[in-house]
C-alpha cells in the first residue's frame, strides 16, 4: 500500500478515548435502528456507513494499512458501549474489527489487495473450519459451506477455514483463506433466536483457487506465529486468535448485561404485584437477585480488566503467551461471560410474565444474550477442563490456540 492511500486511510485522532467517544455519538443512530435491523435480519447500511465515517472499524487495523492498530481494550470497550443500544450492531461491528485485526497476520500481498480495493473495507466470515482444502500448484482448491458468517451483508472480502484433505504430514491440518465476496455464494438461512439482525448467514464455496499469498496455515495464524504479524512496529498482531476474539466477544455480552439490568431495576422499581398491589421493589427474593446479578457483573468487569492487563502485557514484553497463559486467558473471559449470563437469567426467571412479550426490552436482550454466550470460543465447559487440567500438570486435550 502507497504512503498516500495510507494517508489517505488513516481516521483523524488515534487514542482510545477517541474512539470509545464516537461511538457514544452513534448510540441515537443505533438505537433507531435496532429493531427494525432485526426485523430485516440485517444491520442497516446507514448504521454500518456511520461505523465506517467514526473510523471504528479500523481500531485493530496495521499502521500500514491506515489503521489505528490500538488495543483489545479500546475494543472491548467501544463494543461494549455499542451493545447496551443496539447488539447486532455490535455483534457485527466486533467481527469486522476482529477480521481486519486478523488481516494485519496475513501475508501482506492480500493485506495491500484488500486495502487497495477499499482502504475501509469490512470483511466478514467465518472461523471454523467446516469446508476442504486440497493443495494444487500455486495454492489451495477450498470447498464447503462456513455458516455464521456475521456481517456478509457488508462485506467485500471474507475470511474462511477449511480443513486439509490428505495425509501429508508436511501439510497443515487446516488452513484459513481471505477471498472476495464475488468468488462465493451465501446461504440465506439465518433464522435466530437472538441476534438476528446480524445477518450471520452461511458462505458456500464450490471449487474455488485461492492464490497461496490469501491463504494461512491455521495453526501458525492461530498460534501466533505468523512472520507477517512480526513486521509490525507493535505486537498487537502476534496475540493467539481465539483468546484475543474471545475477549472482544465479552464486551458484547457485559454491554447487554449490564443493560439488561439496569431495564430490569427500572421496570421493578415501579411494578406492582398484581394480585395483591404489593411493590415487587418490597421483595427480600427480588432484592436478593439484583444485588448477586449486581456482583456478578461487576465480578466479571474485574476479571475482564484483569485480562486486558495480561493482553497488554504479552504486547509490552513483545513475547508470544504461554500455553498456560492461553489456557488462563480463555477461561478467565468465559468464566467472566458465564457471570454475565447467570446474572441475566437470575433476573428474567423473575421478570414476569410481561416480559416474554416481544415489546419488551428484557426480552429482546435475554433472547440476544443467549445466543451470544452459545459461541465455540467462550463454551464454559471446554474452557474449564483446560484450565483444570492444565493447572493439575495434564495437556491440553484440544488445541488452545
Amino acid at each position: 500500500m502507497s504512503a498516500a492511500m495510507a494517508a489517505r486511510a488513516r481516521p483523524g485522532g488515534t487514542s482510545s478515548s477517541d474512539y470509545i467517544e464516537r461511538a457514544e455519538a452513534l448510540l441515537p443512530l443505533l438505537r433507531e435502528h435496532a429493531a427494525r435491523d432485526d426485523e430485516r435480519r440485517c444491520v442497516h447500511p446507514d448504521v454500518i456507513a456511520a461505523m465506517r465515517q467514526a473510523g471504528l472499524l479500523r481500531i485493530l487495523q496495521p499502521h500500514r494499512l491506515g489503521g489505528a492498530a490500538l488495543d483489545l481494550r479500546t475494543v472491548h470497550r467501544v463494543v461494549r458501549t455499542l451493545a447496551t443500544a443496539a447488539p447486532s450492531a455490535s455483534w457485527v461491528l466486533m467481527v469486522l474489527v476482529g477480521h481486519n485485526w486478523v488481516l494485519g497476520m496475513f501475508d501482506e500481498r492480500v493485506q495491500d489487495e484488500i486495502a487497495a480495493d477499499d482502504p475501509d473495507t469490512a470483511i466478514a466470515g467465518s472461523l471454523a473450519p467446516t469446508g476442504q482444502a486440497v493443495r494444487v500448484d500455486g495454492g489451495w482448491r477450498v470447498s464447503g459451506r462456513c455458516p455464521f458468517a456475521s456481517g456478509t451483508d457488508h462485506a467485500r472480502w471474507n475470511m474462511m477455514a477449511f480443513k486439509v484433505a490428505g495425509d501429508d504430514p508436511a501439510l497443515p491440518p487446516a488452513i484459513h483463506v481471505l477471498a472476495p465476496a464475488r468468488d462465493h455464494a451465501v446461504n440465506d438461512n439465518w433464522f435466530a433466536l437472538g441476534l438476528r439482525g446480524t445477518g450471520s448467514k452461511e458462505l458456500m464455496v464450490d471449487d474455488l483457487f485461492v492464490p497461496e499469498h490469501r491463504a494461512m496455515p491455521t495453526p501458525v495464524l492461530f498460534g501466533g506465529l505468523s512472520p507477517w504479524g512480526r513486521r509490525h512496529p507493535t505486537w498487537l498482531h502476534m496475540i493467539p486468535i481465539r483468546p484475543g476474539f474471545a475477549y472482544q466477544l465479552s464486551a458484547h455480552l457485559l454491554g447487554m448485561a449490564q443493560r439488561f439490568l439496569a431495564e430490569f431495576v427500572a421496570i421493578t422499581r415501579v411494578r406492582d404485584d398484581k394480585h395483591t398491589g404489593a411493590r415487587k421493589a418490597d421483595s427480600p427474593g427480588l432484592q436478593f437477585r439484583v444485588a448477586e446479578s449486581e456482583l456478578d457483573l461487576r465480578a466479571a468487569e474485574m476479571i475482564l480488566e484483569r485480562t486486558a492487563d495480561s493482553f497488554d502485557a504479552l504486547v509490552r514484553e513483545r513475547r508470544l503467551a504461554t500455553t498456560e497463559e492461553v489456557v488462563d486467558l480463555r477461561y478467565s473471559v468465559a468464566f467472566a461471560v458465564q457471570c454475565c449470563r447467570r446474572a441475566t437469567e437470575r433476573l428474567f426467571a423473575a421478570a414476569g410474565a410481561n416480559a416474554t412479550y416481544d415489546s419488551s426490552p428484557l426480552q429482546a436482550l435475554f433472547r440476544d444474550l443467549t445466543v451470544a454466550s452459545h459461541h465455540a470460543t467462550i463454551d464454559y465447559d471446554v474452557n474449564a477442563e483446560e484450565f483444570g487440567r492444565v493447572r493439575l500438570g495434564l495437556p491440553p486435550t484440544r488445541p488452545i490456540t
